[in-house]
Parts: structure tokens; C-alpha cells; sequence
């Protein structure tokens, strides 16, 4: 996908593709053929499938061929095409996601297209074959979309909550991290208590299920993409930086919030992505892929074959292992749902590549387990902990899936503001220090040497850092998602260099119109799309809203006020609800550490901390003379009463 000319397609030399740009279109227009657009990512399961099914056909490719000029694109590399014709995928057939195939006239307007499409005709849906034919004589095929209206967002949350297994909606079900932010922050703003009630118990069920299910990898730690079917048991097995960064921060707050109960998951997480998706340099990747071969000796990829297992597989590993007396392999069986005949439903695994197979996942919780077992919760702890530790050995040894080594910017920025959650919840410091490195990272590979951000880095074949040949500026995720992350940091080292940097990004993420545009100006996409809602990563622009709120509390600067404004109409009555905590004094004055743990120690959903330091007066020339404006705030602070908090 980073190719930067037309080529056969991999190890699939029939379809002749091109990469999305003048090139391609030119083409089009000169053939007076449609696009065909096909948009994925590397680690994607179903982009796999089709790639092998369609895009290796003889027969199939040469009615790509013969009858469109045809383009790849990776998402991940290119977000703007891609949130630009989900957008449309998504209002005309009313569902989305990956492989996304999208037919375009040869002026990029989309004509119709879906998602997965097989390479036959089945009952009640059409092959490729037969979508291809039908696009190449100009007769568009879809639904109309539905709509959510006139729903509060808490009581559609309500109305869709699954009672019985925790999550939102029907199967496949997501982690939806970012209606879990929503729900958290609505427990700590809401006053009615039943809603706080409604809330705490939504949570709760849907962090329970989901780190007890098979989403949740318990060998590997971390978390796969989404589970098949509604008890979150059966994962898409791949794994997504994004969801990661953006789970460990919420179980993070959820311990802030309501107790230590999934402590040990914020732990997962982050060791999960420090084993595995970090580079030395302080990078993180972007995914592990959902594919893998069985054996060493295997030439096809299966699903989920680096995490399932076989029941003798656990019988051998364990036969030695005692839990109090009793037989390992029958506690470790039935804590984990192991079955001889393996305990995957056929119905949940159509291609027959689980079959005989253990998704391990816990159908209650290790206490009730425990109790039901007459043995300690500590002592059967030591057991997991052991039993997990020797299949993780097996499995090291398993051929590994592919890791997408791309380094996204906007993923970057969601990881600063997960470690220093996890941090804060944990009292861990060396998540704070790995953050940094992070930042470390992105000033050093991110930018280019006019310290313009850039979207993404790659690991070479020897561990290095490199960028393509026309590396691709960062988009408003990677601006937005950034700048949350050095504003999160701050809050926690009090270190003004990332303040200072928060600045000049923010400064740099310029727009005339009301809201922030996905795409800056690459100029080969036919309509810079505005974001406007949450999908699997959080929407740049409601990041950008309390970014620039934050900054212009921080700084006055009313530019900042002005486009948060602009974005946002409600603006006043967001703001009117910011906590300002000043803590001034020198950075290591025992009283001023004492009280900064004590800020740390809460959570505080609408917090905003600034750290003024007069012993220095560094803050007074590096925001250039507006702390004088900040210490009047000061003064006007103590007057104002239960919505404002003041400091040392």
C-alpha cells in the first residue's frame, strides 16, 4: 500500500492497481472508466479474505481490469479518503467498515459500494462478479441508511445497553471506548442519582464482560478488535493500537472513580503494549494482525491460530499442576471454559477455522470462582498466574501474526494520554516516564525539519526509524490527539515544554472554517471532510473543542476561545463547568509536591491544572508577559466560588 506507482498486486499479479493520486485519476478520465477504490489496512481479517478470494482471481481481476482503473488505499495513511467515502457508505447502506469498496466516477463522486463483498453470488447478496458487472453499466445498487434522532445521548445509551452481557447493541459488539469516556464523565457531572446509578452499573458489566471474555487476549494481555457475537467470546482476532490506548485509559479512570477493581487490567494493557507494539525508540505500532499460521510447517494463515488452543495442548502443559490438591488441567478447564471438542459454535465461526478450538474467557468472576472451588482467591491467583505463564511459553514459539510497524501520529498522541491515566490510577510513575518517551519520539520522527508534524514513521528491516520518500503530513487526528496527550502530560510533570509545544501545534492546525477538516491541504480529494462524530478512534474535533478550551484557560489566548467557539456553539456552557486548580510555588517545595499528589490522587473529569513557578520566572517569558494576565485571574479565582478552585 505504500507503493507510489501502478503495479500488480502483491503476490496476487493478475489486478493491476494504482495508489491514490493524479496518476490514477488522469487514467480514469482518459479511459472514461469508473474507480474502483478499495480501502483497508494491514492487519485487517476480512481485507485478507477478499484480497485472497477476488484479488488473486484470473476471472476476477480481469473484469477489474478490463472494465475500471483500480485503487488501494490504506487507511491509516490516507484517513481523509477514507472517513470522506465511508461517510457516504455509511449513509447509504446504513452500516460501514473494512475492506470499504467504493465505485467512483473518473471525477472521484461515489456511485455506490459496501464493504466485504464475496467472490459468488449467495443467497440474498451479490458477488463481486456480479457488483462489478453491474457498476461498469452505470446502475447504482444500496440502501438507505437510518438515522438516530431526537435521542439524548445518556438515554440512548440506556435504551441500548445489553443487561445480560455488558456493551451496546447486538452482535458484532465494540469496545466503544469512547461511550464509555462519555458515560464516566456523565457519573461525575450529573447530580441526579439515578442516572449516576444507571451509569456506575453500565460500566461496571460492560468492563466486567468484556475483560472476562475472549475480546480480552488473557496468554497475550491486551485487547482484540470486537467480538463476534454478544457475550464478547468469539474476537476478531487482530489487534488495534487505537483501542488499546484508548481501553487502558478508561479502565484507568474507572479506577479513579469507583475503586481498584481493574487494576490489573490498566496493568495488561500497558505491559501488553510495551512487550509488543513498542518500538525501542519510544514508538508504538500500529496493530498485530488477526492471521497467523498454525504451524511452522502450515502455508495457509488461519484466524486466530496464534491464541486458541486445543484441549490436549492444556492437558500436556498442565498435567503436573495441582491447585490445593485438586487437578490443574480440570481448574484451569473450567475457569477458562476449556471443552474437549472446543468452545467456539459453528454458527459463530462460519470459515470452520476455530473448530476444535478454546477461545479461553471466564464465565465468572475469579472470586466467585474461587469460593466455588473452596480454595483462596490469592492461591488460585498463583495458579492462574503460573498456568498463563507456561502457555505463554507455548505460544512464543507459534509463528507470530504480522505486525503492522507503521507509527500513526494521532495513535501516538492517544498513547501519552493512556499511560498518563494509567499512571494517575495506579501511582505508577514509569507510565509517565514512557510517555515522554513517546513525545520523545514524535519530535524526533514526526516532524520534518520545518517542524511540521508528519502522520506516520515505519521500522526499516533493521529496527530503525524511517519515512517514505514523499512522507504525508498529519491530518486533524494527529494534531488533536497530540496536543491532548502533551496537555494530559503537563497536568501530570508540570513540565511547561509541553504547554509551550501544545501551543505551537494548536497554532499550526489552522482552519477558516467553523470546525476542523480531516485533511489538510494534500489537494487530491475531492471534499475535505469535517468530522463530526465518534467512530472506532475519537472525533478530532470534539478533541480539539477541549484542547482549545484548556489552552486559551491556560493562556487567554482568545484565538483559541474564538475557534472552540466556532466548533462549538454551547462553548460558554461547556466552560462554565472547567475546575481551575493553580498551584503556585517552587517545583520543589515540599507543600507544592504534597498538594500536586493530592490533585493527582482524585479524579476530576473537567480538572484544568497550571503550575506557576515565581521562583523561576520562566512561565513569564515563554508565554510572553500573559502570566500577568494569569495572576489577575488569580486574585479574581477567590472570589468566584464552588465552580472555580484555588491553589497554594
Amino acid at each position: 500500500l505504500r507503493s507510489t506507482s501502478a503495479v500488480t498486486c502483491g503476490t496476487f499479479p493478475f489486478f493491476y492497481r494504482y495508489p491514490w493520486g493524479s496518476e490514477a485519476f488522469e487514467k480514469a478520465r482518459e479511459l472514461n472508466r469508473p474507480i474502483f477504490l478499495s480501502v483497508g489496512y494491514s492487519t485487517c481479517h476480512w481485507c485478507h479474505v477478499m484480497e485472497k478470494e477476488s484479488f488473486e482471481s484470473v476471472e476476477i481481476a480481469r473484469l477489474m481490469n478490463k472494465d475500471f482503473v483500480c485503487i488501494k488505499v490504506d487507511r491509516e495513511e490516507r484517513p481523509d479518503v477514507d472517513k470522506l467515502y465511508m461517510a457516504f457508505i455509511q449513509a447509504t447502506t446504513g452500516s460501514g467498515g473494512w475492506p470499504m469498496t467504493v465505485f467512483l466516477t473518473p471525477d472521484l463522486d461515489p456511485i455506490t459500494g459496501g464493504t466485504y463483498f464475496p467472490p459468488r453470488d449467495s443467497a440474498g447478496s451479490l458477488g463481486l462478479p456480479s457488483v462489478l458487472r453491474i457498476v461498469s453499466e452505470n446502475v447504482a445498487i444500496g440502501g438507505q441508511g437510518q438515522m438516530i434522532t431526537n435521542a439524548g445521548a445518556f438515554k440512548y445509551k440506556q435504551t441500548s445497553f445489553d443487561e445480560v452481557y455488558g456493551g451496546f447493541g447486538n452482535a458484532p459488539k465494540f469496545p466503544k471506548a469512547c461511550d464509555l469516556e462519555f458515560l464516566i464523565n456523565h457519573y461525575c457531572w450529573t447530580k441526579q442519582d439515578a442516572e449516576r446509578n444507571v451509569c456506575s452499573h453500565m460500566l461496571e458489566a460492560t468492563l466486567d464482560g468484556m475483560a472476562r471474555g475472549g475480546i480480552h487476549d488473557h496468554v497475550g494481555k491486551g485487547f482484540h478488535r470486537y467480538s463476534v457475537d454478544e457475550e464478547w467470546h468469539v474476537p476478531h482476532f487482530e489487534k488495534m493500537l487505537y483501542d488499546q490506548t484508548q481501553l487502558l485509559g478508561i479502565y484507568a479512570d474507572h479506577c479513579r472513580v469507583f475503586g481498584k477493581k481493574f487494576c490489573h487490567v490498566v496493568e495488561d494493557i500497558a505491559e501488553y503494549m510495551e512487550q509488543c507494539l513498542s518500538h525501542k525508540e519510544g514508538g508504538f505500532y500500529a496493530a498485530e494482525d488477526a492471521d497467523s499460521l498454525p504451524t511452522l510447517e502450515s502455508r495457509e494463515k488461519r484466524e486466530g491460530a496464534f491464541c486458541v488452543w486445543e484441549m490436549n495442548e492444556i492437558k500436556e502443559l498442565l498435567k503436573d499442576v495441582k491447585v490445593d490438591g485438586k487437578d490443574g488441567v480440570d481448574v484451569f478447564c473450567q475457569y477458562f471454559d476449556v471443552k474437549e471438542e472446543g468452545n467456539v459454535e459453528s454458527f459463530r465461526d462460519p470459515h470452520g477455522e476455530l473448530r476444535g478450538r478454546n477461545v479461553l474467557r471466564m464465565k465468572q468472576s475469579h472470586e466467585e470462582f474461587a469460593e466455588e472451588l473452596g480454595v483462596s482467591s490469592d492461591e488460585l491467583s498463583t495458579f492462574i498466574s503460573k498456568a498463563k505463564s507456561l502457555l505463554a511459553d507455548v505460544r512464543s514459539k507459534r509463528p507470530p501474526p504480522h505486525l503492522d510497524s507503521k507509527m500513526v501520529c494521532a495513535w501516538q498522541g492517544l498513547a501519552i494520554t493512556g499511560l498518563v491515566k494509567a499512571s494517575l490510577a495506579l501511582s505508577r510513575p514509569q507510565y509517565t516516564e514512557r510517555a515522554v518517551k513517546t513525545v520523545e519520539f514524535v519530535k524526533k520522527y514526526l516532524m520534518d525539519e520545518h517542524g511540521q508534524l508528519l502522520r506516520s514513521a515505519y521500522r526499516g528491516e533493521d529496527g530503525s526509524v524511517e519515512n517514505t520518500g514523499h512522507p504525508i503530513h498529519a491530518f486533524s487526528d494527529d494534531y488533536a490527539m497530540l496536543i491532548q496527550g502533551l496537555l494530559d502530560l503537563y497536568q501530570v510533570t508540570a513540565d511547561l515544554e509541553y504547554l509551550k509545544l501544545a501551543e505551537r501545534l494548536q497554532n499550526d492546525m489552522v482552519s477558516k472554517e467553523s470546525g476542523y477538516f480531516i485533511a489538510n491541504e494534500h489537494g487530491d480529494v475531492k471534499v475535505r471532510v469535517m468530522e463530526d462524530q465518534d467512530g472506532a478512534e475519537p472525533c478530532a474535533n470534539s478533541i480539539a473543542v477541549g484542547n482549545l478550551i484548556r489552552l486559551y484557560d491556560y493562556l487567554e489566548t482568545s484565538e483559541f476561545k474564538r475557534k472552540a467557539e466556532k466548533i462549538l456553539q454551547a462553548y460558554r456552557t461547556l466552560a462554565q463547568h472547567f475546575i481551575q486548580i493553580v498551584v503556585v510555588g517552587p517545583s520543589d517545595n515540599e507543600s507544592v509536591k504534597a498538594f500536586k499528589e493530592e490533585i493527582n490522587s482524585h479524579f476530576i473529569w473537567n480538572r484544568l491544572v497550571l503550575f506557576l513557578d515565581p521562583s523561576t520566572g520562566e512561565l513569564v517569558v515563554s508565554l510572553q508577559g500573559r502570566t500577568t494576565r494569569r495572576c489577575d485571574s488569580l486574585r479574581r479565582f477567590s472570589e468566584v466560588g464552588s465552580h472555580h478552585a484555588g491553589a497554594l
